[in-house]
C-alpha cells in the first residue's frame, strides 16, 4: 500500500504538550512535594561518592556490606548464652502457664455462674409476670 493511495476523511490531529485550555496547573500537594523532594534527595545520595559514617552505622545496624565474602562452610559468630539463663527463663514460662490455665479455669466458672444466675433471673421474672 501506497502513501498516496491512502485517503483520509478526517484531518489529523496535531500533538501538544502544553495545556492550551487557558487554566493554570493546580498547585502541587504536600504529599507531591514531599515526594519530588524525597526524589531529588534520593538522587543526589546516589550520586555523591559513599560516606564511610553512613557504611560504619549499617554494618552496626546488621544491614551494610561484608568487606570481604563469607566463606561457604564458615559460620556467622553466634552470642554465647547461658545455660542458667536458659532454666531460669524456662521456669518463668511454665510459671506463666500455669498462671494462665488457673484463670482460665476460673474464668469459666465465673461464666457459668452467671448464666445460671441469668436463667434463674429470667424464670423469676416469668413467674411473677404470671402471677
Amino acid at each position: 500500500m501506497r502513501d498516496q493511495d491512502v485517503t483520509t476523511t478526517t484531518t489529523p490531529e496535531q500533538m501538544t504538550f502544553a495545556d492550551e485550555s487557558g487554566i493554570p496547573p493546580a498547585e502541587p500537594t504536600p504529599e507531591e512535594l514531599q515526594a519530588a523532594e524525597l526524589s531529588r534527595a534520593a538522587r543526589e545520595a546516589v550520586r555523591q561518592p559513599a560516606d564511610p559514617r553512613i557504611d560504619r552505622q549499617l554494618a552496626r545496624m546488621g544491614l551494610g556490606h561484608d568487606e570481604e565474602p563469607a566463606q561457604s562452610g564458615a559460620r556467622a559468630p553466634v552470642r554465647g548464652v547461658r545455660v542458667e539463663d536458659v532454666d531460669r527463663i524456662e521456669a518463668d514460662i511454665a510459671t506463666t502457664r500455669a498462671a494462665l490455665a488457673a484463670v482460665e479455669r476460673r474464668m469459666n466458672l465465673v461464666t457459668w455462674v452467671v448464666t445460671l444466675e441469668g436463667i434463674a433471673v429470667a424464670i423469676l421474672a416469668l413467674l411473677q409476670l404470671l402471677r
